[in-house]
């Protein structure tokens, strides 16, 4: 099976890369898991090992990432799962590029079916080329909003006489969050808003925002 997918997501390809190497986000974004986790130890790199569980079905089956070109592409592998009367073998990569300010985004997926998994292969390549289109979409749409977040923080801070520093100080509390937060430490994406009457009166609220894996966890 081979199944491809494209966006355009509106922020800088280090910062898609880095969402994406954090597989454990996976279920923000491609509904059909129920879970990801890394079992490795140490930060995304080429090796680490992830356990996984799909929400419909109920197979669980294990992945690792077998390139990790930072910035450009990520692919992944695993072991077939069972489902149903036959077995589902993960495999498919993720590659970036740069398009004007934004960042070109390709999914391919290449699963293996086994079993009587293959007489459905036909219906069941139409199905993951919708669910990866609506995984995009939400890739997209989660992406930009934490960046347009960010972004008005920063400029909220700068529009307070006396205040130029308050918007690097937001943003230099929200890369604290994310420095502290784990293994999810660069998917947490948190944009720190600061609403400020004045220097000493300002409140921040902040806001949270994460293969395909569909194949990855059948």
């Amino acid at each position: 099976m081979h199944v491809e997918a494209e966006t355009t997501v509106e922020r800088p390809r280090p910062e898609v890369f880095d969402y994406l190497a954090r597989a454990e986000h996976l279920p923000e974004y491609v509904t059909q898991f129920a879970w990801v986790r890394q079992s490795s130890e140490g930060a995304p790199a080429r090796g680490t090992a992830y356990s996984y569980k799909m929400g419909r079905g109920q197979a669980e089956g294990t992945f690792e990432w077998t390139e990790f070109e930072p910035h450009s592409k990520l692919a992944w592998h695993g072991p077939p799962a069972k489902a149903g009367g036959g077995s589902m073998e993960p495999a498919g990569w993720w590659e970036l590029s740069d398009e004007g300010s934004g960042t070109h985004v390709k999914l391919v997926m290449t699963p293996t079916p086994g079993g009587l998994l293959k007489l459905m292969a036909p219906f069941m390549s139409r199905g993951m080329r919708k669910g990866n289109a609506e995984a995009l979409e939400r890739l997209k749409q989660r992406l930009e909003r934490a960046g347009h977040a960010r972004a008005r923080g920063a400029a909220a801070g700068r529009a307070v006489p006396g205040c130029a520093g308050a918007g690097r100080a937001a943003a230099g509390r929200a890369a604290g969050g994310r420095a502290g937060a784990g293994h999810g430490s660069l998917l947490t994406y948190r944009g720190v808003t600061r609403r400020p009457s004045a220097c000493s009166s300002s409140t921040a609220t902040s806001t949270s925002a994460p293969l395909s894996a569909a194949a990855a966890g059948r």
